[in-house]
C-alpha cells in the first residue's frame, strides 16, 4: 500500500476499534513500523488503546525485535486499566521474549495475576531458547497444574522431547502428571516407554487411575501392540477397573479388535452383564476389522432386535461390513434405513462405503450416480474408492472422472496418479500413462515408500520398501526367500498333482 493511500486510510477514523483495523492489518501485512506509527497518531488524536490495541502493538514491536519502543509500549500498558488482562499479559511478555530481554519479561510474568498456559509456555520458550535452563527449572518446580497442561499441550503438538524434560524437572509428580506423559508415548506410538513409566509410577506409590489405564488400552489397539494390551488388561482386572466397567471393557474389545484377536475381543463383549450402544458398535466393527462378516450382521440384527438404537458409527461398521462381503442388498438396506428409520443423515464415510461397494459388484455407473446425488460435496475417499474399483473392473471412463476430481482435490498426493497410471498401462494406453508421469513430474509429485510395522516381544520393527536396514536384516530376508521358494514349490507341486 502507498504512504499516500496510508494517509488517506487514517482520516475519518473515529473510534478506537476503527485504529485498531489499521493497526492489526498492518501488522498482518507484516509492515510493524506503519503499525507503531499508527498507534503513535492514534495516541496524539486523542483515542486511549484497548485490551485488543496493545497485543497489535506488542506483537509489532516483537517483529523489529526494538527493545526501545517496546518498553515504551509497556510504559503505556501500565498507565492503562488493562495491565491486569492475562492476553495484553501474555503478549507483552512474548514481546519481551523476541526482543531478548528476559529480564522484562519476568517482571512482567512476576506481575501478572492471572497467567494462561500460553502465557507459560511464552516464558519457557523465552528460557529454553536462551539456554537458561535451570530458570527454566525454579519457574515450574511448584506449579504443578501448569506443568501437567503444558506437557499435555507440548505432547498433543507432536513434541514429547519438551513434554519429557518437563516432566523429569518437576519436584513432585500426581497422578494427572505421570498419566498425561504416559498418554503422550502411548499417542505418538512408543509403547515400551510408556509401559516403563507406567512401572516407574507404580515404583513411586501413586496409584493409576482409570484414565491411565483407557491411554495405555487406546495405545496398543492404536498401534497393535496386543501383547502389551494382554497385560493392560490384567492389570486393569487386579486394580479392579474391569469388573462392571463398561468404558474399560469397550475400550479392550476396541483394543484386541484393532490387534486382530476378535475372539479375546468376543469374550468380553460375551461376559459384560450390561451393555450400551457403544459396546454393541464396537463388537460390529471389531468383526468387519477382522473380515468376520457374517458374524458382524447377525450382530447387528440382534441389537436391532433388542431395541437398541444404532448410531451412524454403528451404520458406518455395518456398511463396511456389506462392502467387503458384497452383501448389495444389505447393504442398500441399512444405508435407505439410516435416513427413514433412524433419522440419520449419511455422512462422507457412509457414501464411501457404498459407493466401495457398488463399485465392488462392479456397478460403477450406478455408485457415479450415487455420488452426483449427494447433498455435500464428495471428498478424496469416496473418490479413491471408485477409482480402484475402475482399476478392478478396468473402466478407463470412469477412472478419468474419478482421477480428475481427485487431482484437484489432492494435487500432491501420489496415490491417484500412480491408480491412474497402471490403469492406463493395463489398458496398453502408453499415451495416457506418458501424460500422468509428466503431470507427477510438473507437479513435483513423489511417491514415498510403503511400511510396516510388526510386533515381536512387545516391540515394533519397522520396515521400508527397498530398504534393508533391519540390525538382523540378513536373517529375515534369507528366511523370507526360503519361504518363497517353498510356496512356489508346494504350488509348482499342487498343478502336477490336478494334471495327473
Amino acid at each position: 500500500m502507498s504512504l499516500i493511500h496510508r494517509r488517506l486510510n487514517r482520516f475519518g477514523l473515529s473510534s478506537v476499534i476503527a485504529w485498531n483495523v489499521q493497526i492489526r492489518e498492518a501488522v498482518n501485512r507484516n509492515d510493524p513500523a506503519e503499525s507503531l506509527l499508527l498507534f503513535r497518531e492514534m495516541k496524539r488524536e486523542g483515542f486511549e488503546p484497548n485490551n485488543l490495541t496493545f497485543p497489535f502493538v506488542a506483537k509489532a514491536c516483537a517483529k523489529l525485535a526494538d527493545i526501545a519502543y517496546s518498553k515504551m509500549v509497556h510504559t503505556h500498558v501500565i498507565k492503562s486499566t488493562f495491565w491486569s488482562d492475562v492476553f495484553v499479559g501474555t503478549a507483552t511478555v512474548d514481546m519481551f521474549v523476541k526482543c531478548n530481554c528476559l529480564d522484562y519479561a519476568c517482571k512482567v510474568f512476576d506481575v501478572m495475576p492471572e497467567r494462561d498456559a500460553t502465557t507459560w509456555n511464552a516464558m519457557l520458550s523465552g528460557f529454553c531458547q536462551s539456554g537458561h535452563t535451570e530458570k527454566t527449572f525454579s519457574l515450574f518446580h511448584h506449579d504443578t497444574e501448569v506443568i501437567n497442561t503444558l506437557i499435555s499441550m507440548y505432547s498433543k503438538s507432536g513434541d514429547i522431547n519438551s513434554s519429557r524434560l518437563l516432566f523429569d524437572v518437576m519436584s513432585s509428580r500426581t497422578c494427572v502428571s505421570w498419566t498425561v506423559m504416559i498418554s503422550g508415548y502411548a499417542e505418538k506410538g512408543d509403547m515400551d516407554e510408556a509401559l516403563a513409566l507406567f512401572h516407574a509410577m507404580n515404583k513411586t506409590g501413586v496409584s493409576p487411575d482409570l484414565v491411565t489405564l483407557l491411554s495405555l488400552i487406546s495405545g496398543c489397539g492404536r498401534f497393535g501392540s496386543l501383547e502389551i494390551g494382554r497385560w493392560v488388561d490384567a492389570r486393569a482386572d487386579t486394580y479392579g477397573f474391569k469388573r462392571d466397567n463398561i468404558m474399560v471393557c469397550n475400550a479392550l474389545i476396541d483394543m484386541y479388535s484393532k490387534c486382530g484377536s476378535v475372539t479375546e475381543a468376543r469374550d468380553i463383549f460375551h461376559n459384560m452383564s450390561e451393555k450400551t450402544v457403544v459396546t454393541w458398535t464396537t463388537m460390529i466393527a471389531g468383526y468387519a476389522l477382522n473380515g468376520v462378516f457374517h458374524e458382524a450382521l447377525e450382530l447387528f440384527t440382534k441389537m436391532i432386535d433388542l431395541d437398541y438404537k444404532p448410531n451412524h458409527i454403528t451404520f458406518l461398521a455395518v456398511l463396511q461390513a456389506c462392502a467387503h462381503s458384497g452383501s448389495l442388498e444389505k447393504g442398500w438396506e441399512c444405508f435407505l434405513t439410516m435416513k427413514e428409520v433412524y433419522n440419520i443423515d449419511p455422512g462422507l464415510e457412509h457414501y464411501s462405503c457404498m459407493v466401495d461397494l457398488l463399485g465392488r459388484k462392479g456397478k460403477l455407473e450406478e455408485a457415479f450416480e450415487l455420488i452426483r446425488s449427494m447433498s455435500c460435496k464428495p471428498d478424496a475417499g469416496i473418490w479413491g474408492a471408485l477409482l480402484s474399483a475402475s482399476k478392478i473392473h478396468r473402466n478407463v471412463k470412469v477412472a478419468e472422472q474419478a482421477a480428475e476430481c481427485l487431482f484437484n482435490l489432492e494435487p500432491e498426493t501420489a496415490a491417484p496418479y500412480v491408480e491412474m497410471a497402471n490403469i492406463y498401462a493395463a489398458a496398453g494406453m502408453w499415451d495416457g500413462f506418458a501424460r500422468i508421469r509428466s503431470m507427477m513430474k510438473v507437479r513435483n509429485v513423489k511417491k514415498y515408500p510403503g511400511e510396516s510395522v510388526i510386533q515381536v516381544d512387545g516391540k515394533s520393527h519397522t520396515f521400508t520398501v527397498g530398504e534393508r536396514d533391519h540390525a538382523e536384516h540378513e536373517t529375515i530376508y534369507h528366511v523370507l526367500d526360503c519361504l518363497s521358494l517353498f510356496a512356489r514349490d508346494e504350488h509348482t507341486l499342487h498343478k502336477e498333482t490336478l494334471h495327473h
